[in-house]
């Protein structure tokens, strides 16, 4: 079989969506794309029924497993449980491995001696009762899915003057009981499992959310480089800065000068690259795993404390666009594509 490159997905849609992914592909030399979502395949049979581009054409058809995969998809319930699954066969090689949840990554990150300061208290909520006692120890918390991403369902407590402040990207700031909290919490439950973590102030002068993102991709040679350091600045009233709710992007190293002073900014800056460099190695140890690309969420607080609030193994790159221009975005879509070339069994 030719060298097909595998593209796993949560939901294919139109086949057509996918030609910048078969435009990538076929410039790294694969014969076409076979895209697939993980109820396509069959482990008994080792067989994927997907839609291949080859020559120009979309086609449906049932191939055996690629030689290299590569997993874009965002997955939920049972689909989440079967790419998980998918990706723990060994004869299914991906480019890059999943991390687990956040409470799972937060338990490797603390490991390091190295991360352990940039880090929030972050615990998983177990009930209301838990909830509300880590509410009054840290004031004001942060509510998230444990496995949310893209900034979404986050919900932030504040207990003032006995009296529990609730806010949400979209709402008004709603003041509630511990009745309320309680009732709050059920629901969250109901829906996911949930974390919490202490909130920090990340606003800026005009009071403003901002955070800190690196893009780190992994050069076909196998290291790491940072591809882009940039701040995420929020719509104004928001309490998250993601750019799919508006938000804008800017130059990281000017924008903490401009906050924080020349010499704070500085100190900052060169702190964010140290991290965001020191970051992906050691996580695939920890790990013992492969990845590809990585995402690091780092944040700073009124007093110019710099936090890491999370990292990412599928970030979205549209802030390289934002910041850097077209052609520049293009070519960080193009890394991954080298990376998976790489990975290719080499003929004798």
């Amino acid at each position: 079989m030719s060298d097909i490159l595998g593209i796993m997905t949560h939901r294919i849609g139109h086949p057509g969506s996918f030609a910048r992914h078969a435009k990538s592909a076929l410039a790294e030399k694969f014969s076409g794309i076979l895209v697939y979502t993980p109820n396509d395949v069959n482990l008994t049979t080792r067989k994927i029924t997907g839609y291949v581009y080859r020559g120009g054409t979309w086609a449906r058809q049932t191939l055996p497993y690629p030689k290299i995969n590569m997993d874009i998809g965002f997955y939920s319930g049972s689909q989440s449980t079967r790419a998980t699954y998918i990706k723990k066969a060994s004869s299914f090689p991906f480019t890059g491995y999943g991390l687990g949840n956040k409470i799972r990554i937060q338990k490797h990150l603390v490991a390091s001696p190295v991360l352990k300061p940039y880090l929030l208290p972050t615990e998983p909520v177990k009930d209301a009762s838990n909830f509300i006692l880590f509410v009054k120890k840290y004031k004001s918390v942060m509510l998230k899915p444990i496995n949310g991403w893209g900034g979404r369902d986050i919900v932030r407590v504040t207990l003032d003057n006995g009296q529990y402040k609730v806010q949400q990207n979209h709402e008004q700031t709603q003041l509630m009981s511990a009745a309320g909290i309680r009732s709050l919490i059920s629901k969250a439950l109901g829906k996911e499992r949930q974390l919490m973590q202490q909130w920090i102030d990340i606003r800026n002068k005009q009071g403003i959310v901002f955070d800190i993102r690196a893009l780190m991709l992994k050069k076909s040679e196998g290291n790491w480089q940072t591809t882009g350091i940039a701040v995420r600045e929020a719509r104004r009233g928001k309490i998250t800065s993601n750019l799919k709710s508006g938000g804008h992007a800017y130059e990281a190293d000017s924008y903490l000068k401009k906050e924080f002073g020349d010499e704070k900014g500085e100190t900052l800056a060169k702190s964010i690259r140290e991290l965001a460099e020191y970051i992906p190695d050691f996580t695939e140890k920890s790990y013992r795993s492969r990845l590809c690309e990585l995402g690091i969420d780092l944040a700073v607080d009124t007093n110019g404390k710099l936090w890491l609030l999370e990292i990412n193994i599928k970030p979205g790159k549209k802030i390289m666009r934002e910041l850097y221009g077209f052609k520049v975005w293009e070519q960080t879509l193009h890394t991954h594509f080298q990376y998976a070339r790489s990975l290719l069994p080499k003929t004798k």
